[in-house]
């Protein structure tokens, strides 16, 4: 009956782990998705950026301001990240639904407006990606200062 209880314990962890290493994989992968679209901003690359917001995407910047993806993109124009972006190693993932996810982490960077004077953020973010067919969208993308 010990032997039982055992095999049954063993079973029932094995899903466990395999859904934890799920996680971490996605998290992962959403991340370099992630630090990838700030490459895009940095960089000017409006196709890479234009393949990585889904047709439905909002931006909700620190500010307040808000964009959808054409807004985002003719952003692009006036917009400057300055220096390293530095994301904290503590991010997180949540799943939301089988092909919704989360994914929650702390930003520092520096950007300018329209050749502005350069300011220095740190911020708390929030990306909500959506798999669809196959290949994860972002669609939300919301940021609050962190003081």
């Amino acid at each position: 009956m010990m032997l039982g209880a055992a095999t049954v314990l063993a079973a029932l962890a094995v899903p466990a782990l395999a859904q934890s290493s799920d996680i971490e994989r996605l998290r992962e992968e959403l991340m370099a998705l992630e630090k990838g679209s700030w490459g895009f901003m940095r960089d000017r690359n409006y196709d890479g950026m234009k393949n990585f917001l889904g047709d439905d995407a909002l931006l909700i910047f620190s500010d307040g301001s808000r964009y959808n993806k054409r807004q985002t993109l003719e952003l692009m124009k006036d917009f400057a990240l300055v220096g390293d972006i530095a994301v904290e190693p503590t991010y997180a993932v949540r799943m939301l639904s089988p092909d919704v996810a989360a994914l929650l982490y702390r930003v520092t960077y520096t950007s300018t407006m329209f050749g502005g004077k350069p300011q220095t953020v740190m911020v708390q973010a929030s990306s909500i990606y959506a798999r669809r067919n196959g290949k994860w969208w972002s669609v939300l993308y919301q940021e609050a200062l962190i003081k």
